[in-house]
Order: structure tokens, then C-alpha cells, then sequence
């Protein structure tokens, strides 16, 4: 029988303050014009090549006209609180939602044979747009515009609490539940650990597990890699929702993303001890997570960077 976790109280010392808690390094590489700055790995490499080959651009939308240049870099748009504890806001610092004791967060054991564990835990997902936020590149025509804002909760979501509801509403989580499908994951794994992915094996998280079910439930070997296999989950699951977007590869739009990029995010842990840097989706814990587990702090928040694409110019009469 599951074992509710020993989660700490909500703490009311999480609320979001967008100057120290984001990693702002993780908005690194910057590519203008073709022009690359700041360090980058792999994965950054192969996500500014068409910028860097096509550095110029030109947009429309409606009677507006522009063009100029290129301009690539990882945005901070997103939160994303993983908690043991129902109604925790992590970054409104305080409990919104009094469950009676339900809907706790648990962790049990996997009778298979394989001494391993499962957690479970409870997601919220906010649209957290940092740069509005902050009023900075404000005159930039691809950055979101909206404000802060709870997108999500899954307490309020039958389909989290239990992954046999959620084949019911997506009955194509079946299709990856075989062996078959399960090998595929290995190769996403290791592409993880050497900091790339592998955007066509989509239902794979890398080392964190798998999409599918899309609900709370997650194997657990190291906890903060439990975390953010949770939080990536809650990031297809809002694509899977029709909630998610990404900006097109001409730097003019977003456009809708039912199935996610995985290459096109990145997760930086926040709480409850700041990540020294952003991970690709899938990087084994073994290589980021050490250190990252405070004693008695169960529940965890993580700000996601999208790559931002824009076509920055200078709009005609």
C-alpha cells in the first residue's frame, strides 16, 4: 500500500522573485544575425543552425509588415511546482486548498522484483512570462505578452490521481506501454546524458521515465529526477490539452504544439535548492541532481526555458 510521503508544510518562503531565483545564464546561447554569444552545448548548437543560416527574416501579421534579423535565446515563460502536499503554491507562498488529508503526495514499492519506488505528487503550472515581468525587451514582437497567471492544478484533474483514467482519455498512451516502445526509451536516454534529444520519441522523458500514463505516478531511483520527470510530464500533458506552444522557425508566430518538442525546453530547478544550471529534458540525475535535496523539504519548483526564436526589426508604414 502506498505510504504518504513525509512532506514538509507548504513553505511561505517559495514566493517568486524572478531576480534571484531564475538562473540567468541558462538564457545563453544568444544568436543575433547568425552571430552566436555565450557558452552553449549540443543542444544549442543544433538549435541555432537554421538561425545562423538564415539570419534574416520577415513577418506579417494582419497589416503590420517587418523585417531585420534573427534573434535566439532561451526565455523563461514558465513555472512549474511539483507537491507532496495538496493546494501547496510554491510561488505564492502559501496553501490554497484544504483536501482533508486527500490527494496527498506517497512514494510505495514496486512489487517486480526490482527494489525500486514509485512517487507520487501533485502539479501546478503557471505562465510566469519573466520578461514582461520584469518590462525588459518589451519591444521584441515574438515574447509573450500575457501576465502571470495559474494555468493549471491538477488536484482539480481525476486523470492525474489515477493513470487508468487518464488511457481513458488518451487511449494512445497504450500504444507505448510495450517492450517494444520501452527499448526505444534507451536510445533517448543516452542521447540525454550526452546532452542531446530526440524530438520523434516523444512519449520518452530520457531518464526520467516515460510520458505515458499522464498522471502523477513516476518511478522513482533519485528523487530530484523524480521532480522533474514530473514536471516534464505536466508539459506534454498541457500540449496533450492544447495549452502549448512554441514560436515557428521564421520568427514570426507561435504555433500550437498538441505534441511536444522536447529539444525546444529546458528545466532549471528552483526550490527547494537552486539549480547551478538548466538540463535538457531527460539528463540523467546522476550528473545534476547531487546536492539538490534538502533534508525534509519535499516538494520542488522548476522554471522552464523555452527557445525563443524572434524576428527583431523594424516594422514599415
Amino acid at each position: 500500500m502506498p505510504a504518504p510521503a513525509q512532506a514538509s508544510k507548504c513553505p511561505s518562503d517559495t514566493i517568486f522573485n524572478p531576480i534571484t531565483k531564475v538562473r540567468w545564464n541558462c538564457i545563453f546561447p544568444i544568436t543575433i544575425g547568425g552571430v552566436r554569444a555565450g557558452s552553449y552545448d549540443k543542444l544549442d548548437k543544433a538549435l541555432d543552425a537554421q538561425s545562423a543560416s538564415k539570419p534574416l527574416c520577415a513577418c506579417r501579421k494582419g497589416a503590420t509588415f517587418w523585417f531585420g534579423v534573427k534573434v535566439s535565446f532561451w526565455t523563461p515563460n514558465r513555472m512549474i511546482d511539483v507537491v507532496t502536499e495538496p493546494g501547496c503554491m510554491m510561488a505564492l507562498g502559501t496553501d490554497i486548498m484544504a483536501t482533508g488529508g486527500k490527494l496527498q503526495g506517497s512514494q510505495s514499492s514496486i512489487s517486480d522484483g526490482t527494489n525500486t519506488t514509485k512517487l507520487f505528487a501533485q502539479m501546478h503550472y503557471y505562465v510566469a512570462p519573466v520578461w514582461k515581468m520584469l518590462d525588459m525587451f518589451s519591444d521584441l514582437p515574438c515574447l509573450e505578452d500575457d501576465g502571470f497567471d495559474v494555468a493549471l492544478m491538477t488536484e482539480v484533474m481525476p486523470t492525474w490521481q489515477s493513470g487508468t483514467l487518464g488511457a481513458i482519455i488518451q487511449p494512445e498512451g497504450i500504444l507505448f506501454g510495450n517492450p517494444a516502445a520501452g527499448l526505444a526509451c534507451m536510445s533517448d536516454s543516452a542521447a540525454a546524458a550526452a546532452g542531446k534529444v530526440i524530438d520523434p520519441l516523444f512519449w520518452c522523458m530520457g531518464s526520467w521515465g516515460s510520458t505515458y500514463p499522464v498522471a502523477g505516478d513516476i518511478h522513482m531511483g533519485d528523487r530530484v529526477e523524480a521532480w522533474a520527470g514530473l514536471a516534464a510530464r505536466g508539459t506534454f500533458m498541457m500540449g496533450r490539452l492544447g495549452a502549448l506552444t512554441i514560436h515557428s522557425a521564421d520568427g514570426c508566430s507561435f504555433k500550437p504544439q498538441p505534441i511536444w518538442t522536447k529539444s525546444r525546453y529546458k528545466l532549471q530547478l528552483m526550490e527547494p535548492v537552486k539549480g547551478g544550471k538548466c538540463v535538457n529534458i531527460g539528463r540523467p540525475g546522476a550528473l545534476w541532481t547531487s546536492g539538490k535535496h534538502a533534508p525534509g523539504k519535499d516538494n520542488a519548483q522548476f522554471m522552464l526555458f523555452e527557445k525563443a526564436i524572434c524576428c527583431a526589426g523594424i516594422s514599415t508604414p
